[in-house]
């Protein structure tokens, strides 16, 4: 028996299962620029305060861009989850039109050279 022998992709599951991912995305998306537009306001207040203790936090905490490397990597992450599940979506429809197309053949008497 092959690894994928008797398998097969339960298409209403796996809808449900990438519109429960779309919710997310989307409530990812509208959340983080509210968090990251938190986190900003934080830094913009400088809690670190002055002295030397302060400019060594500073220098620290915004070493290779710290926060800012975050947020921007925050801002990219709602279309890169939600391009993941479109790019799912794509690949299960494409796989079952794929395996009716090879039954159809199959049904058919049709045989292809590859």
């Amino acid at each position: 028996m092959k690894e994928w022998d008797g398998t097969y992709i339960a298409k209403p599951v796996v809808d449900r299962g990438i519109s429960e991912w779309t919710t997310m995305a989307e409530e990812l998306e509208r959340g983080l620029p509210r968090l990251a537009a938190a986190v900003e306001a934080c830094l913009a207040t400088q809690p670190w305060g002055p002295g030397a203790e302060g400019d060594s936090f500073r220098e620290s905490h915004f070493r290779d861009n710290g926060p800012g490397d975050m947020l921007a990597r925050c801002s990219r992450l709602p279309r890169e989850v939600t391009d993941a599940g479109d790019r799912l979506r794509m690949a299960i429809d494409n796989t079952l039109q794929t395996d009716a197309d090879i039954r159809h053949d199959l049904t058919t008497g049709q045989t292809r050279e590859v």
